[in-house]
């Protein structure tokens, strides 16, 4: 079952099933793809929400309102800052210790240090 932006289906949520109009196309939260969803009007209350696509029990009709107009905030935000504070302050030397060789060279002389200081504490028992 092919579903698309205008078509109305049928959405069941275990008691109640309601139809709604999908507003949206199918959105993936996961790369398994387990979490699939759409934007949709629901008739019965008048409210929008995300519906998942295991709710979605039937196609009650294909092109049923392609036009639907809605507007909502969440389409509406701009994500920019988001992007630039990532951008700007996102640094993680620990996951890359290749790309900056200064960190890498200063693990590499703890851990000599670290095996002199055995080796010295050892010599030290045996006098």
């Amino acid at each position: 079952m092919e579903i698309k932006k205008g078509d109305l289906v049928l959405v069941s949520k275990g008691d109640t099933t309601r139809t709604c109009i999908i507003l949206t196309d199918k959105d993936i939260i996961d790369s398994h793809g387990e979490y699939e969803f759409y934007y949709t009007y629901c008739l019965e209350t008048g409210l929008y929400g995300l519906v998942y696509i295991h709710e979605i029990t039937s196609m009650v009709s294909h092109g049923f309102a392609p036009d639907f107009e809605f507007h909502s905030e969440i389409f509406d935000t701009n994500y920019s800052y988001y992007a630039e504070l990532y951008e700007r302050f996102s640094y993680f030397p620990a996951y890359y210790p290749a790309d900056y060789p200064s960190i890498a060279e200063d693990t590499e002389e703890d851990d000599t240090k670290e095996e002199r200081s055995v080796h010295d504490d050892h010599l030290d028992d045996e006098e």
